[in-house]
């Protein structure tokens, strides 16, 4: 299968991978989507399984053939779904945290923390040049 016919069936982000496999120009032809979905599919991670997909297309009927898009549609949709609320809880935790670190409290903290940091230093600087003049 050549990476120009491979270029005029599926989206141009997984052409390269496709030409990994051997996928018959019929099922590409017929059912783009369902080779993309194949090669996109979690489920069917390893390369071998995507492989033997493709091999069994020949055998496959009408209403295996949709079947199969319908579960890995049905498995695409459900990833879809659970990134977005992986997103949208990600977005509420960083919105939680730049509203607690954005605080006026929180800055006035930082600032006290950071006064009380360079007194220590300048009264370690004190000490150890007193103790130097000791000596």
């Amino acid at each position: 299968m050549t990476k120009e016919l491979l270029a005029q069936f599926l989206p141009a982000y997984i052409v390269d991978f496709a030409t990994k496999f051997s996928i018959s120009e019929d099922f590409l032809r017929t059912h783009p989507d369902l080779v993309t979905l194949v090669l996109e599919s979690k489920s069917i991670a390893e390369e071998k399984e995507k492989q033997s997909w493709f091999d069994l297309y020949p055998l496959m009927n009408d209403e295996q053939i949709s079947k199969l898009r319908d579960i890995l549609t049905k498995e695409k949709e459900k990833l879809a779904e659970i990134e977005a609320k992986y997103q949208e809880k990600q977005t509420e935790i960083k919105k939680k945290y730049d509203k607690i670190f954005s605080s006026p409290e929180y800055q006035q903290q930082q600032a006290n923390i950071k006064a009380a940091e360079q007194t220590s230093k300048q009264q370690e600087t004190v000490e150890a040049d007193a103790l130097l003049d000791q000596i």
